[in-house]
């Protein structure tokens, strides 16, 4: 008998990750026989699609406008396996505590921090640019300058030391930082699309364990909701040292996905279309078709 693959799966540290922690302290992953390392990725989404690029990640829980403009721009080491949380994210713009940019009106043709290239961060820019009026199809530069920083400390630190003029980044998660006036908030933005999907490498896509990790991320999401009144609540706090109040408002805002291996067909067209509005993406756009893998995932 063969041994059982061991899923590396990557998240970034923040509240919409903690049923992870609870599936693996509480045994759903066991239950579901499926071996699962959890590898934190601080660096997003770009992060995890260079992750999966090298194979050092299996599968990835990444935010969905970089899944779609990694894979319409080429990237074809992966593909969308289902959906995490179905809600949009609410992404919080930021400058420095001491600069000049008070609203985002002045940010036209700034610089922006951002993680990686092609990750949230960077891809929101651009629908930011777009909601702004800052995009002109005729021309060739870009609405704003970029710094590549990596991680959130440094693009926090980028906008105090005065190298970069804002970034963006999840709202409840940079709260704190605007709470404690180590940077303030200047705007904030939510994107037409659910939050975070799954994606598989294409080495993994019919590996037998790929529907039992959802299913087991499926039970841990169903309690963690369940139980948001309460233990849930605590386990963010106990995790990432966030204020009661936050959580609770929080848990307001985040809906997880009824079924974890369906995919919107609609939320994928509206990605597709915003993206190539903004110019993240150019013609010709992929098929729904090349951005998942319709042996584990389902188009609905």
């Amino acid at each position: 008998m063969s041994e059982q693959k061991t899923i590396r799966l990557g998240y970034v540290p923040e509240h919409f990750s903690t049923p992870l922690y609870i599936a693996q302290e509480q045994g759903l992953f066991r239950n579901n026989n499926v071996n699962v390392e959890l590898v934190c990725c601080p660096g997003g989404t770009g992060e995890m699609t260079s992750k999966l690029q090298d194979k050092s990640l299996d599968v990835a829980i990444a935010l969905t406008e970089g899944l779609v403009a990694g894979i319409s721009k080429g990237q074809d080491w992966y593909k969308i396996i289902g959906t995490y949380v179905d809600a949009p994210l609410c992404w919080a713009i930021s400058s420095g505590q001491e600069s000049k940019h008070n609203s985002i009106d002045s940010l036209h043709h700034s610089n922006c921090a951002v993680s990686r290239l092609g990750s949230g961060s960077h891809i929101m820019a651009y629908v930011l640019a777009d909601q702004q009026g800052w995009l002109r199809p005729d021309a060739d530069e870009a609405p704003f300058d970029f710094s590549v920083l990596h991680n959130f400390q440094a693009m926090r630190d980028a906008v105090n030391d005065g190298s970069s003029d804002f970034f963006m980044w999840e709202r409840f998660t940079t709260k704190p930082y605007h709470d404690s006036k180590e940077v303030k908030c200047i705007g904030q933005i939510t994107p037409p699309w659910p939050a975070f999907m799954f994606a598989a490498h294409t080495d993994h896509l019919d590996c037998p364990e790929l529907p039992r990790l959802l299913a087991a991320i499926q039970q841990a999401t169903q309690l963690f909701m369940a139980q948001k009144d309460n233990e849930s609540i605590h386990h963010i706090i106990r995790i990432l040292k966030y204020q009661e109040q936050d959580v609770r408002d929080w848990f307001k805002t985040v809906h997880y996905a009824g079924d974890h291996a369906e995919v919107s067909r609609l939320a994928l067209e509206t990605t597709l279309t915003t993206l190539k509005k903004a110019g993240v993406v150019q013609e010709p756009l992929p098929g729904l078709s090349q951005l998942i893998h319709p042996t584990v995932a389902r188009l609905v």
